[in-house]
């Protein structure tokens, strides 16, 4: 697998979070145990790409840049990370996940991060992004809940998820 394989979608509407962080921690702890370069993950961060309106107007994203549909159904690893709202993912990440076909992901291996305040809030959100993200196509991993109260820590939240579940990705990700 090749870095640029690695795709970051961050459905947080706030751009550069600690949802954001997080995600990068995850994608960064896994290319030392899937023995692959560190660097080259592509984010996607939806805040900057994706406008959202309810007026007569249509919204445009502030940040032009490559197809990012085009970039999420080419990744090998696709890390989709949001915060809990309402007990599951976010509506901007909802919107942007609703414009892919049935089974358009196929082929990807796709790991859903969720961020919240309580434990059963992350462990919902978690369970409904991997859900979505199934009935897309993607081959998803063990989803990763993690508390707002434990985002000091991602970098050691990340490296232990990505020791315990390292084997689960290498197999799909390397055959592809």
């Amino acid at each position: 697998m090749s870095a640029a394989d690695v795709v970051v979608l961050v459905g947080n509407p706030r751009a550069g979070s600690r949802t954001r962080e997080l995600a990068e921690a995850v994608a960064g702890a896994l290319p030392a145990r899937l023995g692959t370069p560190p660097d080259g993950v592509r984010v996607l961060e939806l805040a900057e790409i994706v406008g959202v309106s309810f007026g007569p107007e249509p919204a445009y994203g502030a940040k032009a840049g490559p197809d990012p549909f085009a970039t999420v159904r080419s990744a090998r690893l696709l890390i989709v990370a949001t915060p809990a709202y309402k007990g599951s993912y976010t509506g901007l990440l909802k919107l942007f996940l609703d414009q892919f076909g049935h089974r358009q992901l196929d082929g990807v291996t796709a790991v859903p991060v969720a961020v919240a305040a309580s434990p059963e809030h992350a462990d919902a959100a978690a369970a409904a992004l991997g859900g979505v993200l199934v009935e897309l196509g993607a081959r998803v991993v063990a989803p990763l809940a993690v508390l707002e109260s434990r985002l000091a820590d991602r970098a050691e939240i990340a490296a232990r998820w990505a020791a315990a579940h390292a084997g689960a990705i290498a197999h799909p990700v390397a055959a592809l």
